[in-house]
This record gives structure tokens, sequence and C-alpha cells, in this order.
């Protein structure tokens, strides 16, 4: 019987793995799991459909024909809740199981809201995906001052974008320069996110309440292994894998950002995610 291989994800290191195992297997069943509710996109450059540099469209990696031409069944919309490594079965959130033969994470990382009071608030978000970044393109045009917590190039990115529309930004983070309409605040953190339904307002550690109806949040990620909690997959700030991208279960196996290799610095972004995938799927095709 063919082989029967699920794949969580379907960003760079999926791809790359899906496309590795197809070339050396024709006859295997290839399934991608992902959340979302797009073909594979060029994660990196979605920020470009906020400034209005790039179309949705321009960002398409992967076609829907690339799935068909591929013989892979994308399941988009379908969140994992779960894996059984003992019958071999992912849990899917309103889906019946997905069984497998064999088992590819490769779910990346994913930015964490801080476990603040009202965090769950509509308005608060932390930019993961295209869908994401489509919200605050269709709320940014309501928001009369937008608050962004983080570190880093995507933050500062947000600043710039956001800052550039003519919205007030209060950024809580640090700035090489000053920019207009920015106004930076430190050592004053959030402690709690304010209204009903929606964010109005946020509360400071001085207790200053200052109103926000957009909260993002940028800078904090970490490996996408919540699923893996109630397993025995070896995760240690990351999916643990060997040479061979293997984890300590035979048949899951591991790439990309979610997983952790030796106790060198891994090297991350997009190229090394999908040559991540590329060896992975090369890797699970000769056992």
């Amino acid at each position: 019987m063919p082989k029967k291989i699920a794949i969580i994800g379907n960003s760079a290191a999926a791809v790359g793995a899906a496309e590795s195992i197809r070339e050396r297997d024709k006859s295997a069943e290839i399934f991608m799991v992902c959340e979302e509710s797009f073909p594979a996109y060029e994660r990196p450059k979605m920020l470009g459909i906020l400034d209005g540099r790039l179309k949705e469209r321009q960002l398409v990696w992967r076609s829907p024909d690339f799935y068909k031409n591929h013989g892979i069944t994308l399941l988009l919309e379908a969140k994992v809740e779960g894996v059984s490594t003992h019958r071999k079965r992912l849990a899917l959130k309103g889906r019946d199981p997905l069984e497998f033969d064999e088992l590819v994470i490769a779910s990346g990382r994913k930015e964490t809201l801080p476990p603040l009071k009202g965090i769950q608030k509509e308005g608060v978000v932390a930019v993961n995906s295209l869908a994401d970044v489509k919200f605050i393109q269709e709320n940014l045009p309501i928001a009369h001052t937008v608050l962004i917590v983080g570190r880093g190039p995507v933050a500062l990115e947000l600043v710039r974008i956001i800052a550039a529309k003519k919205t007030e930004v209060k950024f809580f983070g640090t700035l090489a320069e000053p920019i207009e309409n920015v106004q930076e605040v430190r050592d004053n953190p959030i402690i709690e996110i304010l209204g009903e339904a929606d964010v109005r307002a946020v509360r400071l550690a001085n207790h200053k309440v200052v109103g926000a109806t957009l909260v993002i949040f940028s800078g904090a990620s970490g490996p996408n292994t919540d699923f893996l909690k109630d397993t025995d997959i070896h995760v240690d700030d990351g999916v643990v894998v060997d040479e061979t991208m293997r984890t300590n279960i035979p048949f899951v196996w591991a790439a990309g950002d979610v997983c952790r290799q030796g106790q060198d610095p891994q090297a991350r972004g997009w190229e090394a995610a999908y040559a991540s995938g590329r060896k992975c799927g090369e890797s699970l095709c000769r056992i």
C-alpha cells in the first residue's frame, strides 16, 4: 500500500519536504495540514501588503495547481489540536482525525501574546500570518492611535509603515532615530487591555490609561509546538531532531524554524527552512 505522509505546515519547510518526497516517491499519499486559508505564500514579504508595495496575488509562492500537479491533498483552515504517536493520527479541530504512516512537523515559529488581562480582546494582534496583516490593513483607517509593542525588524517596519499613513503610533520599544508621528514609550509597559469585546485603551505600569483601538505585538516568537504538549515527542526550545531531521520517534520528522538540531545556533529564515524541508523529505524516503 502507498505510504501516507502528513505534513503539518504549508510554508517554506513544509513545501520543501513535500517536493522532495514527491520527487523520490511517486505513489505516497501526501497531506499538508494548514491552519491558514491561503495556499503557500512568501511570508517574509507580507508587510508589503500593508504599505501598498505589493498586491496579495504577488505573494503567491505555490498556486493551487502546484498541489494538484504534485498529488498533494491540501487541508486549509485545519488546526492541529493534538498528535497521537501511538495511534498515528492527528486530531484536527472540527474535522475527522487524519491518520498517517510518517509525520513531518513543519509548523514554523509564531509570535506570542503576553499573558495580560484582556489580551484576547478584538483589536489585539500578533503578526503571524497574512490574515493578521489583512486585519491590520482593514482596521487602520478607523484606528485613532496604534500601539506597537516589540523589538526587531518586523516591529520597526510596522512602526515605519503605520506612521507613514499619518496615524499616531505609540511604540513600546527602541528607535534608532525619531520618526514623525511616533512616540517612543520606555520603562512603562502595558499591564492590562481595557474595553468590552473590543480594545478601547490600555493601562500602563504607572496606571496611566492610554486610548487605542489597535494593539500590535511583535518580536516575541517561539517554536509553534503547542499541539505537541501531550506527546512523547522531544521538545526543547523546538522539536529536537538528529542530523537526518528525525525526532526521537522513528516515524516523526521535523524541519524548518520549528526544530532544533544539536547545540549550535540554527540558521533561520526562508531559504534555510526550505533547504531543511528538502533534507527532511530526502531522509524520510531513505528509510
